[in-house]
């Protein structure tokens, strides 16, 4: 891996702010509610899903399905794709950012290694995660540091590695993902320029369990011009577009993960957005794209849908 850009590491971040986030998401993380956008709290029932999906993968193997779904959640699909812009600085005619999300390193056993083959010999400007790197809501961590490390050693990418927290991550991940030299935004904006031009990546905390005013601040509080949005799940898109957001990068859905026969997801896990729970979405002017994600969550199966890890092509419109 090369070294991570300079740029990805202002020396004057905003500590006090930070340290008031840490602590306000490590108290949610106790608390073990959902903190909902619309107001109230809901608490969480994981250890009742997990119950369920149990149940469900039980009846799998009776009708001797569950095989077939597993080996579906062990490919995962290289997607390239080339999205244009009109207001897109001309020195970053053709950045690249590679996209990897959900991997949900301990569902699987060696999951790590079918990431890296996924993405071997794959060169980009930049590489993004956006969030879900465990399998439990809650609990232990640090098991899945080594998984992180490892896939980010074989990474070839000029500007380095960002990432945001989701739903099944803690506040803890924070410090030895940053001392690996990946920046993770934590409702924080960075900026990246060439031949004068600047481009700015903003990166909030998952709002699906963890909702904040901080997230919606930091979005209205970006600065103008070409401007991404990195969020574990699509529900702020509306927030992100009236801000003018050009593109919105998340996961969180796994395109369903189960999903019928035309694909469309059986639950989508969004409180806001459930339309665009997967590929590539408009609203308005803002360009959006909800990854399948690397993993799976609850139990490792997939049907009609496959993991998925994302290389963009940025474009100026002729």
């Amino acid at each position: 891996m090369r070294q991570a850009h300079p740029e990805l590491f202002p020396e004057s971040l905003e500590l006090d702010r930070r340290h008031i986030w840490a602590t306000v998401r490590s108290r949610m993380e106790v608390d073990n509610y959902k903190q909902l956008r619309k107001g109230g709290r809901r608490r969480h029932h994981w250890d009742v899903l997990e119950t369920s999906l149990h149940v469900i993968a039980f009846g799998l193997k009776i009708a001797r399905f569950y095989s077939r779904g597993l080996n579906n959640a062990q490919s995962i699909e290289l997607k390239r794709v080339t999205l244009r812009f009109p207001n897109l600085p001309r020195a970053f005619d053709g950045y690249t950012i590679l996209h990897i999300t959900d991997p949900h390193f301990d569902t699987l056993p060696h999951f790590e290694d079918l990431v890296i083959e996924t993405i071997r010999g794959i060169e980009a400007d930049i590489c993004v995660f956006t969030g879900d790197y465990k399998l439990g809501v809650h609990g232990r961590y640090l098991h899945i540091i080594p998984a992180m490390r490892k896939v980010i050693t074989g990474l070839s990418v000029k500007d380095g590695i960002l990432a945001t927290l989701g739903n099944h991550d803690t506040v803890f991940m924070v410090n030895p993902f940053e001392e690996m030299g990946i920046r993770v935004l934590a409702n924080e904006t960075i900026s990246l320029t060439r031949a004068g031009e600047t481009i700015y990546f903003t990166g909030v905390d998952d709002p699906h369990y963890y909702y904040t005013q901080m997230a919606a601040a930091t979005l209205e509080a970006s600065p103008g011009g070409f401007k991404i949005a990195l969020i574990h799940s699509p529900e702020l898109y509306d927030i992100a577009e009236e801000n003018g957001f050009s593109l919105y990068l998340a996961g969180h859905t796994h395109g369903g993960q189960i999903t019928l026969a035309n694909q469309k997801p059986i639950i989508t896990h969004l409180h806001n957005g459930k339309h665009l729970a997967r590929g590539l979405w408009r609203h308005n002017g803002m360009l959006g794209y909800t990854s399948n994600g690397a993993g799976t969550s609850g139990i490792p199966i997939r049907f009609n849908t496959k993991g998925e890890i994302t290389v963009f092509t940025l474009a100026c419109e002729q």
